[in-house]
This record gives C-alpha cells, structure tokens and sequence, in this order.
C-alpha cells in the first residue's frame, strides 16, 4: 500500500537577470516608412514571440508580409494591427494560424540571431539584431516604438517598460506527489536589476523558519523541505528580493497570509547537516553530525559509505550515536592518501518511514553516483594571484583576490569585470598586494565599480595591465547549491567551495 505524501512542487516564474548598465542599442533604421515596427522579442519563452507595434493612428493591413529569423521566411497569411496597437506573433514552428494566433515556421534562437519583416513588395519594414537572453528575459524597445532597445520585462500586446520594478511571481498550484521523499520547492525568478536573493518561508507544529533557495544557473532556484511530520498543519510563501530591495511574494496576500495545507502523512526530517572536513589527510577520521526530527520517535539514524573502488554491495553501514535531544552523530574512519570516500544518511521513525540525506532531487540512494564525496589528501594550491572569494550578496558584494606567490605584486592597471567587460573596473596605479596577502574590490554598482555580482553567480575575470587573463571564475563553474557566496579553501585552492561565512580581506574557512 503506498503511503500517501503531500509533496509540493512550486514553479516560479518571475523576473531576475543580471542586466546593469547595459549599453544601449538602436536598431537599424527601416528603408521603408511603415508604420509598422518590431517592438518587443522573447526567444526563451513558452512560446516564442515577436510582437508589431503600429505608430500611426490608423490600421495597418500586414497580409502578405515576411517576417524572417536568421534562416527561415514565414509569409503572414493575413492580418492586420490597430493604430498604436499590437500584434503578437508566436514564434513556435507551428507555421498556422488558429484561434491563438499566427504562428511562425521557426522558433528563436535564445542565443541571439537577426529579425526582420518586409512588406509585399519585399521592401524592409524593420530589423533588429537580437542578443542572447536570460529566461524571462525579453529585448524591446524601451517605449513602444521609440529608438532605444534594452533588456526589459517580458509584456506580450501591452506597453513596454524598463522601469525598475520588484520581481513578479507566478506559481503552479500544489501537486501531489507519492515518492517517499520531500517537498520539493523550485523556481525561476528574472529581475533587470538583479535578484539578491529568494526565499522560502515556512511555519509547521509552531515552528517558524525561513531559508534561502539555491540557485541553480539559468535563473533556476530549489530547496528540498524534508516532509513534514503527519498531521501538521504546513504554512509556506515564497519572497523574491531584487538589488535595489524591492520584493514581491507568492501568494501576494503574503506575509499576512501564507498558503496553509495540512500533511496527510509524514517522515523523518534532517536538518542542520555538519561535516568536520572535506579534504582531510591521510588517515584522518571524518565526523558526520545531523539533526533527525520525527513526531512518531526516531528509530535509528544510518550512516552508509564505500571507499575507492568498493560497488554499492560493498557499503559499510554505521549506526549513527545520539548525542543529546536530535542530533545524530557518525565517523568515517581515515583513510589512505588519494582515496574517495561516497557517503549518505537515512533515519527511520518509529512506524518504519523512512527518509535519506543528501536533500537534492539529483540524490538517489541506489545509484552510487549521486552520493556526495569527499577525497582524502590536500586540496591543490595554486601558487598564483587568483580571485579567492565572490560576494554576491553582500552590502556591498566584492571581489576578494589572493597573492599565492613569494612576491609582492603591485595592481596597477589590472582590471576585474563580470560579463560585461565594457564596465570593467581599472585597479589605481600603486596597489600593492603583499605575497600570502588579500586586497578586496566593493562591488556596488555605483561609487567604487559600476557593476554589482549576481546572487545566481556569473562570470567574474581578472586582466593583468596588458589586457591577459589572469584568472576566471564563470557562471558556470559556480559550485552547486551556493547562495552568492564562494570561496577558494584553503586560499588559493584548486577547487571553488560553497562559503558559509564572510571572510572578507582574511583566509577562507567553513
């Protein structure tokens, strides 16, 4: 008999980019004098579009026209755009025309490319060459056919706006869910001027606590809420905060009044998860401690680990100590130099649910793969001046660098920029860092630097005087599960790691 799970799964869509004093573009000017223009253009949407905008005070017939992406023509069978009205036409390789509208014989490329209509005499009408766009994100002009386009909030058949607004959020309503596992909590959040940071607010048996979603990279952000035990009644809304600090909520009648749901069965709830290291030495015991809540009582708490090459029928299983109210607490025995050691939690309550840590929707027990690890010997240090820790949601963010060399190295010239190297900040002539020394960079988008960090990550670079890379962190290589701030530990590391706490001008730590 299964058991019956109320999990949630929340998709957010809302508004979060890090688009901050992007240079402005003008599109190519028509060499016709239609009245007809491209004025807005999502190529990440559900579907595609590009919407016309008419300037004139009359209607504009359009039957006939072209409108073209970089390798595909699609001639609009018929319509026509009120005076200064809009036309939206959906971009989803459909290639008809129904009660949604006309639909186009191509899709758009998210990575950017040309668009451009033309009238029946195939006359050019208008063109624009599209950038690649974060989801959520849409390019349009900044007042309906005016000459200035922008990154701006996505508004299909209505007027556009770059305006500096909080973010908006949309939501799916609760889905049930029979996996044994937890609530799972998702979204993706777009702001132009940048998300700081989301949030999840929650309130069970009496208990308030709010946490910071994760993001995930392409404006993705998730948390895993351990299921809740039975009976309880659950309270839960979402806040979305930009970098200017204006908010929004999911539902919008929050906080006064969350969503509320009472959970119809329950299993054991991990929280408060603590390893002692992550790279220990040789033979150095590694100590897993966790907090286990569960109403019906706590049966036992399991901690199961394989070293090298050991398979899945190889896992050692540990009985995990309690040491007082609900903690937990288990050690992995040291191990030999070079050695990688997989792990993973599970409690079982006293009616025999169970639950498993880590809490990630990529974590599964039975599959080896996805267990977190750790290698035993010391990270590798790069004895070179390296970016050393990112704040990217901090008052203000910044730039720590890091001399991992026997010299001193004077700064001058140097320059540091996120994705956009036309706001790259150029460091004062006579900054000297010290070998085994920091020097930091407010990043605040305004006095010191005219960028501020994404809290999703992005790309961060640093250019000696003559314009070479001398490192690069990407938005990409932005260790999972961080909230904005990261760190080489210890200084200099190889290998990037999530930081718990500022160490801002000091030697990094968890």
């Amino acid at each position: 008999m299964k058991h019956l799970i109320l999990t949630l799964f929340i998709v957010l869509i809302g508004i979060s980019s890090c688009v901050k004093d992007e240079d402005l573009k003008e599109p190519s000017l028509p060499s016709t004098d239609s009245s007809i223009v491209l004025n807005e253009i999502v190529s990440t949407g559900a579907p595609d579009y590009v919407e016309l905008y008419n300037t004139s005070d009359a209607s504009v017939d359009i039957s006939g026209y072209t409108i073209s992406d970089g390798g595909s023509d699609y001639k609009i069978p018929s319509g026509s755009v009120d005076a200064h009205g809009y036309l939206v036409i959906l971009a989803d390789d459909a290639n008809t025309v129904d009660a949604e509208g006309i639909h186009t014989n191509f899709k758009i490329s998210s990575k950017g490319e040309p668009i451009k209509i033309v009238d029946t005499e195939g006359k050019l009408v208008d063109q624009i060459d599209l950038p690649a766009l974060d989801d959520g994100t849409a390019y349009g002009r900044t007042t309906d056919g005016g000459p200035v386009w922008d990154v701006i909030i996505p508004s299909p058949g209505a007027p556009n706006s770059n305006n500096n607004t909080a973010p908006v959020i949309t939501a799916d309503t609760i889905k049930y869910l029979d996996d044994n596992t937890q609530y799972l909590i998702s979204a993706t959040v777009v702001d132009l001027s940048g998300v700081r940071d989301v949030k999840l607010f929650i309130k069970y048996n009496d208990n308030f606590s709010f946490v910071v979603m994760a993001p995930l990279g392409g404006n993705e952000y998730a948390y895993k809420i351990p299921v809740i035990p039975a009976g309880e009644e659950l309270e839960y809304y979402i806040m979305a905060a930009d970098e200017t600090g204006l908010k929004s909520y999911f539902p919008e009648s929050a906080p006064e009044s969350p969503l509320k749901v009472i959970v119809e069965n329950g299993y054991p709830v991990f929280t408060n998860f603590d390893i002692s290291t992550e790279n220990p030495s040789e033979n150095e015991e590694v100590t897993i401690k966790i907090d286990v809540y569960d109403a019906s009582g706590i049966d036992d708490v399991r901690l199961y680990y394989v070293t090298g090459d050991q398979t899945i029928d190889d896992k050692t299983k540990l009985i995990m100590t309690n040491t007082g109210g609900n903690t937990y607490e288990g050690k992995i025995p040291g191990q030999a130099t070079n050695t990688v050691v997989k792990y993973y939690l599970r409690a079982e309550d006293l009616t025999g649910q169970k639950s498993y840590y880590p809490l990630l929707e990529s974590f599964d027990h039975d599959i080896l793969s996805t267990w977190p690890y750790y290698t035993v010997a010391p990270p590798a240090v790069l004895e070179a001046l390296v970016l050393n820790e990112i704040e990217g949601h901090g008052d203000p963010d910044y730039i720590e660098l890091y001399n991992g060399t026997s010299a001193d190295i004077d700064l001058g010239g140097y320059k540091l920029h996120d994705k956009d190297p036309s706001e790259a900040y150029e460091i004062p002539g006579g900054t000297i860092i010290p070998a085994g020394g920091f020097w930091t960079l407010d990043c605040d988008g305004n006095a010191t630097t005219l960028f501020k960090i994404s809290s999703s990550g992005e790309d961060i670079t640093l250019l000696d005087a003559s314009g070479n890379i001398v490192d690069r962190l990407l938005k990409a290589d932005w260790p999972t599960g961080h909230a904005g701030l990261v760190g080489r530990v210890p200084d200099g590391a190889e290998k990037w790691s999530v930081l718990t706490e500022e160490s801002k001008g000091s030697s990094n730590g968890n």
